[in-house]
């Protein structure tokens, strides 16, 4: 709350008595110590038509109301200009204001009046925040004024003693604040105004249903309440030569308080601006007290350079504005190395100007030391300097001392994660983690696919790969990426090794068919010798032995081989009991073959493959010879012939057509 008092308040208060300010409120601050709109004395804490505001409009205008549904145009006049003994004239005010005015953009002093209508009857009342004390003396409140109103329209002034539970209108010298259309000041001092604790006044607007009345509303401002027979309240300082300080510098500023000031007052050393001027005055120190002392101040390293100087020191409660000290202060530019800092600069990342990592805006005017004491030039290459603890150190003109500032410098490795690669794999490879082609980078980063971590591809399926791999960096180093870019290139397929074994009186066949798995088509065979063969085999002729199939890679894919082992069988039966009288394999036709009996009759036969399972066939005989039919696959079999006791066995080769 400023609290203010204008000499010719005092004049016309007291001409030839010292008296106290005990309240002053301008409302010029930002929080007055009214509050507006209350319910005291059967008033509206809200209203349609009326309200308390505070502020500094003073011009009128035109705008509408509605009433039963038809807007009625109305004009509001300009409020009366505050007059030269109105501290802060044409400033704020507290005043009522009707609000379809202030729906139509004015909001200058001004009321609608009830009329029972369009508008209903209503009090409004705005109270102090906080009670004063008074002593024994005569009490007198002042305020300025305006209300134009009428009968049933004006304002009033009450008082409370108990923190305003209760309210009591005061009604000498007036009762009623009205036909009033310019500013005048009025005084109270009523004898119930002396020896309270608690005293407190409020203000009502009274709006009664009329037909007559006329603006403004009621308006109130400067409004002060004193107390005769006190001392004045007041303060001077001195400040001790010499007069000239540094930035920053301490010093102790006595004073002397005449007057009484209430418990939990602060007495504040205030510093001019560099004429000499307190319309900005800055706060170098402070001291709870009732009474004189000394206050311990620092003149603020911000302050500019300048001459002009002083310092006053002022009370918090009662409000009182000191005297300045009666002789000019020089500040002189003091030396600033800014303050202490920490720094993490990332390795290889260029040059620094160490000032500028300090910070605060340090004087230029000084040098630079490295960790072990050793001159530095200032500017820190990231690239070639090593961490630690730099010191910085003016060297300034003048007779302030000099300051020093540390600047302690800690490295981070820059994230790594190599050079772009581009890389060629072949789909038949074993499995490949890409972390094995990071060229020159950290291997503690992350392969991204399309965006995201998870899955990565399938290399062992052809096709183009657009990896990114990212070392994330630490502290004030950025990330880094790496493009990795992998091509897999199909891998040829020459199939599944094969052994196969063949009667010498066998048909030709095709080795190709003997392949496993799923071989590509465009290899090439080659035989025993390493001599080309067309892939073709001919029991009568072909050389037996190991038959190579080779089908050429795209690099980096190496050619791939498998291999068909052929062994050629005269089939002559039972090789370790050859005989005229043993059952021979005539060949085969279709899915049927053919075997030569010793003699005829009934015979047990049962077929086996290579691994000696039982497969299925059907058999038949006709005239000394068995006639068998299979549906197996091409391969090596044994068919068993049993009659009588006696068996014999008989090796074939079974090719499907």
């Amino acid at each position: 709350m400023k609290q203010l008092v204008t000499l010719a308040t005092l004049l016309l208060l007291a001409p030839v008595q010292a008296q106290t300010v005990l309240f002053s409120e301008d409302f010029e601050s930002a929080q007055p110590a009214f509050q507006l709109n209350t319910a005291d004395v059967s008033s509206a804490t809200s209203s349609a038509e009326n309200t308390w505001v505070i502020n500094n409009a003073y011009n009128g205008g035109s705008g509408s109301i509605v009433c039963f549904g038809f807007p009625l145009p109305f004009t509001i006049p300009n409020t009366a200009g505050q007059p030269a003994g109105i501290t802060n004239a044409g400033g704020s005010y507290m005043h009522i204001v009707s609000q379809a005015a202030l729906n139509s953009g004015i909001s200058n002093c001004c009321f609608v009046a009830a009329d029972g209508l369009c508008a209903n009857a209503a009090n409004h009342f705005s109270r102090m925040t906080t009670d004063i004390t008074t002593g024994p003396n005569a009490v007198t409140l002042s305020f300025w004024w305006l209300c134009g109103g009428g009968n049933n329209n004006y304002g009033e002034v009450y008082y409370s003693v108990n923190g305003g539970s209760s309210w009591t209108l005061v009604s000498s010298p007036i009762a009623q604040y009205r036909n009033q259309s310019s500013w005048v000041q009025q005084n109270i001092s009523l004898p119930e105004f002396s020896n309270r604790p608690t005293l407190r006044f409020g203000f009502r607007f009274v709006n009664n249903v009329t037909a007559n009345a006329q603006d403004p509303g009621f308006g109130l401002d400067d409004i002060t309440i004193v107390e005769d027979g006190a001392v004045v309240n007041g303060i001077t300082c001195s400040v001790p030569a010499p007069l000239t300080f540094c930035q920053g510098t301490s010093l102790v500023v006595p004073f002397t308080a005449t007057g009484s000031y209430a418990p939990g007052n602060v007495f504040t050393a205030e510093l001019s601006d560099a004429t000499g001027g307190f319309l900005a005055p800055v706060a170098i120190g402070s001291l709870a007290s009732q009474s004189s002392g000394s206050i311990a101040c620092v003149i603020p390293p911000a302050t500019m350079v300048g001459t002009g100087y002083r310092i006053r020191v002022v009370a918090s409660d009662p409000a009182t504005d000191g005297a300045p000290n009666t002789a000019d202060i020089t500040v002189e530019a003091a030396p600033y190395a800014g303050p202490d800092a920490q720094v993490t600069l990332c390795k290889n990342t260029g040059t620094y100007a160490l000032l500028d990592l300090l910070g605060g805006s340090p004087s230029p005017c000084g040098a630079w030391t490295d960790a072990s004491g050793s001159p530095f030039s200032g500017m820190f290459d990231t690239d070639a300097d090593n961490a630690g603890v730099y010191t910085y150190t003016t060297n300034c003109p003048g007779s302030c001392p000099q300051d020093m500032a540390t600047l302690t410098i800690a490295l981070e490795n820059p994230a790594n994660a190599g050079n772009d690669v581009n890389v060629q794999l072949c789909s038949n490879a074993p499995p490949t983690d890409p972390i094995s082609f990071v060229a020159g980078g950290t291997l503690d980063g992350l392969f991204f696919y399309q965006g995201q971590t998870t899955p990565l591809p399938d290399f062992s399926v052809a096709g183009v790969y657009e990896l990114d791999y990212v070392v994330y960096g630490q502290g004030p180093c950025e990330n880094d990426t790496a493009s990795m870019v992998i091509t897999v290139v199909a891998g040829p397929e020459a199939g599944t090794n094969n052994t196969v074994t063949v009667c010498a009186n066998a048909a030709p066949f095709q080795l190709f068919s003997f392949l496993g798995g799923s071989p590509d088509l465009n290899g090439t065979w080659t035989g025993p010798t390493g001599q080309p063969s067309s892939g073709t085999f001919n029991p009568s002729t072909s050389q037996p032995g190991l038959y190579t199939y080779q089908v050429p890679g795209i690099p980096p894919c190496q050619d791939d081989q498998a291999f068909v082992a052929v062994v050629v069988d005269p089939c002559l039966g039972i090789a370790e009991m050859p005989s005229e009288s043993a059952p021979r394999w005539l060949g085969q036709q279709g899915g049927v073959h053919f075997f030569q009996l010793d003699r005829s009759g009934p015979v047990h036969t049962e077929v086996r493959d290579a691994t000696g399972r039982v497969v299925p066939a059907s058999a038949g005989y006709d005239q000394g010879r068995a006639l068998v039919e299979m549906n197996g696959t091409t391969g090596l079999y044994f068919i068993r012939f049993e009659r009588a006791g006696e068996a014999v066995s008989v090796r074939f080769l079974h090719r499907t057509e």
